[in-house]
């Protein structure tokens, strides 16, 4: 035998040998994708198809960031909206008690005032609820509460009333002229006497809402939350919402109520009641309003969230097609592939028996 002999039959000895392993390898790669029911590597399979799989994954991280994200955002509107229906309740407490001065006639001034302030302190800490980190009516401000304790506003009033009544009890004329001073401050009109304006005496965020009469308020963007590619949903429920300040103003009213007789009559007295009543119940509708409003945002939120949830639904399905196995064409490929295994190692074992003389 020649050496190119001898070698020759040395490489069918090592191709026979390399391709057992290859149909081994083969053999082990598809029993392991029958048992997980995944294919090993369908991007090599899908060729250039593949970019198709690697889209639907993004689709799917991007979709699982964005349903999160509107997930957050839902829970943040409901526990605003909440705390707006707590305020309205607080708003329908005192709407009938305004009217009750006929009732409990000498007493019921004093009534509405202790009420009044009561109220003043729980809906101002409504307005500086704490979520997750952030101040719900504080709007992009979270440095610190929106609203300023109670009692700032309410000593405040007391200020007016006192200097008001400097010279003597208040009638309706005096009354009006107090009003006035009300009416000034929470127009964000700086006054001379003592500096006082809404934004610092109440409002405290950094984070307001344009509004007309505003002059000096620096107005902000209102929150955002994605809710698609390029898309964003917004909403502005701020502390110094129109509503909110109409509240303030009538219960800062209405704590004066109490004052003795040489600082009010009874014509200022009823003067107070009437502006307070119009200021509240103007407050209660605008609530409604603001609550409708953050309603549907509410309701676009959840809607996102199921299209979310669609979307990703489909995707997920796309890419168990594409990696998923064909238990039918595995099978059979197993069993294709154990016959030729056994046919070779058959070949290789009767091989392996021959004589040199033979095998020569």
């Amino acid at each position: 035998m020649t050496m190119f002999e001898r070698v020759a039959a040395a490489g069918v000895s090592i191709a026979r040998q390399a391709h057992i392993r290859g149909l081994e390898t083969d053999l082990a790669r598809l029993t392991a994708e029958m048992s997980s029911g995944r294919k090993a590597d369908p991007a090599r399979e899908l060729g250039v198809g593949a970019a198709l799989l690697y889209r639907l994954y993004d689709d799917i991280q991007q979709g699982e960031a964005l349903k999160n994200a509107t997930s957050l955002a839902g829970e943040r509107l409901k526990a605003t909206q909440t705390a707006l229906d707590s305020v309205g309740a607080l708003m329908d407490q005192m709407s009938p008690e305004i009217l009750k001065t006929d009732v409990l006639k000498g007493n019921g001034f004093a009534i509405i005032a202790s009420n009044a302030r009561e109220i003043l302190g729980s809906m101002t800490d409504l307005l500086n609820t704490h979520w997750d980190g952030q101040n719900l009516f504080g709007g992009t401000d979270n440095a610190q509460p929106p609203i300023a304790p109670a009692t700032a506003l309410l000593g405040w009033a007391q200020d007016q009333k006192d200097l008001a009544a400097a010279s003597g009890a208040l009638d309706a004329a005096g009354a009006a002229g107090l009003i006035g001073s009300f009416d000034a401050m929470f127009a964000n009109v700086q006054r001379a006497a003592d500096g006082s304006s809404f934004y610092g005496l109440v409002y405290r965020s950094a984070s307001r809402t344009d509004m007309a009469g505003s002059t000096d308020a620096e107005s902000d963007a209102p929150s955002r939350v994605r809710i698609g590619a390029g898309e964003t949903l917004e909403y502005n429920v701020r502390a110094d919402n129109q509503s909110f300040r109409d509240a303030f103003k009538s219960l800062s009213l209405l704590s004066l109520l109490d004052a003795p007789a040489a600082e009010l009559d009874e014509d200022a007295r009823a003067a107070l009641l009437d502006e307070a009543g119009e200021l509240m119940r103007g407050a209660r509708a605008q609530l409604t309003v603001l609550a409708g409003v953050l309603g549907s945002k509410q309701q676009r939120l959840s809607n996102v969230a199921a299209i979310q949830d669609r979307a990703i639904a489909a995707a997920t399905a796309q890419i168990n097609d594409l990696e998923g196995t064909d238990y039918y064409t595995v099978s059979d490929r197993i069993g294709t592939l154990r016959i030729q295994l056994e046919a070779t190692y058959a070949i290789t074992a009767r091989l392996s028996e021959l004589s040199l003389v033979n095998y020569l």
